[in-house]
């Protein structure tokens, strides 16, 4: 009786422990889980400038909190009717000459932003930029707490007929 009980409870044990392999190994469910994206929102002409509103979105699919030290934002621009450029070294790419804004979206007051598991976060950021702009690159990095970092880029085109860009 007494070594069916130590048998029952070593392969409780092993069961317990092939479960957490498969757990934390096999499906990294202790691993972090984040997508990265960007959008835009044109929200009209004030003399020459455009008044945009871009956000940074931060969507934790995973288990694990994710908190960011820094999050910089980056805006290139192309000139209407301006000669396209291929990036220098890196053909096709598509050069976007005009630097327009980079802009730090943490301040030294809050030191870091964080996103809980299965939140979708979004940081948003108005700025205005010139009429004369067409095109715009936005790329972004995310900067973890422990030092690694993810980075996201889009294009968009910015046209008077259009005002919403989002996924």
């Amino acid at each position: 009786m007494k070594c069916d009980i130590e048998i029952i409870k070593l392969t409780l044990f092993i069961i317990a422990a092939l479960f957490t392999y498969y757990k934390f190994f096999r499906e990294g469910t202790h691993k972090q889980r984040i997508e990265f994206d960007i959008d835009l929102r044109d929200l009209g002409c004030n003399n020459k400038d455009r008044i945009i509103e871009i956000g940074v979105i931060a969507e934790n699919k995973g288990n694990v909190e994710h908190r960011f030290k820094q999050i910089s934002l980056r805006i290139l621009g192309i000139k209407k009717k301006s000669q396209l450029q291929e990036l220098e070294n890196y053909e096709p790419r598509l050069a976007f000459p005009l630097k327009l804004h980079t802009v730090k979206l943490i301040n030294e007051i809050d030191k870091y932003y964080f996103v809980r598991p299965k939140v979708k976060q979004r940081f948003p950021i108005t700025v205005r930029i010139s009429i004369e702009i067409s095109h715009l690159l936005v790329q972004t990095e995310f900067n973890y707490s422990s030092g690694a970092f993810h980075k996201a880029e889009r294009a968009f085109s910015i046209d008077s007929q259009n005002n919403h860009y989002e996924n």
